[in-house]
């Protein structure tokens, strides 16, 4: 009978303890649960990270492509991922129009293509158009000046034609000064561009730098060949002159 009742105790305080087992596994689900939710949010995080980088990038172009030079050498088209997307939406087909226009030209003169997310800049050195020390359009440029030309006319872009030399002075009675051999040589073309190929004056502007925005040191031979040069600004569209 003591026996019984023994027994009877042991199973009465058993069964008082299963509570134990179902709390152990209630803790077991909410551990996997709330880890589960961890690794969820753990990825959410990083796609979201992705997706503001993206943002930033499509918003910020300057900061994450910046401008790609081709100089000092053989005209080469740049292609693919290099282009930004802020770039291709601000040109679309105008690009192509310009490529296509430079690659007819020969590529031993040393043509250059410079792109940025508001402006191509097609960067010719002074001797394709102008003979040295003069304003005065070379017949042997105007092949140049045409292909690009019928480029421009195809398109709405206005165009900026910027006119530079180097430091070595230059005083004549027609220039004065390197101003105003820059300014020459860039109003020049303007002209040709109106009476040649009827390209809408109001989208074109002539700038003369003289010596003051150089690019390579005016004291070498190869410096100064790289700042004597003419600079043609195809500007994104919306973008005035």
């Amino acid at each position: 009978m003591a026996r019984n009742r023994r027994r009877a105790r042991v199973e009465e305080a058993s069964g008082n303890d299963r509570w134990v087992v179902s709390y152990a596994d209630f803790i077991t689900l909410l551990f996997a649960f709330f880890t589960a939710m961890y690794a969820i949010s753990s990825v959410n995080e990083g796609k979201y990270k992705s997706v503001s980088e993206s943002l930033a990038r499509a918003f910020n172009p300057s900061e994450s492509a910046p401008a790609k030079i081709i100089e000092e050498t053989e005209f080469v088209e740049v292609r693919g991922e290099s282009i930004s997307d802020a770039f291709k939406s601000a040109f679309s087909t105008d690009y192509k129009e310009i490529i296509s226009a430079v690659e007819q030209i020969e590529t031993t003169k040393k043509i250059a293509v410079i792109y940025e997310k508001n402006r191509v800049t097609v960067r010719v050195p002074d001797g394709v158009l102008f003979a040295s020390g003069t304003g005065e359009l070379m017949d042997s440029g105007l092949e140049f000046l045409d292909e690009l030309g019928r480029a421009l006319k195809r398109i709405p872009n206005s165009v900026r034609i910027e006119g530079h030399t180097d430091n070595i002075p230059i005083k004549t009675d027609r220039y004065p000064s390197n101003w105003e051999l820059s300014s020459t040589r860039a109003l020049n073309i303007l002209k040709y561009f109106v009476s040649s190929h009827g390209l809408e004056p109001r989208r074109l502007s002539a700038t003369g730098f003289g010596e003051f925005r150089p690019l390579g040191s005016n004291n070498s031979q190869s410096g100064r060949s790289k700042n004597r040069r003419v600079d043609f600004q195809i500007l994104a569209r919306g973008q005035e002159s």
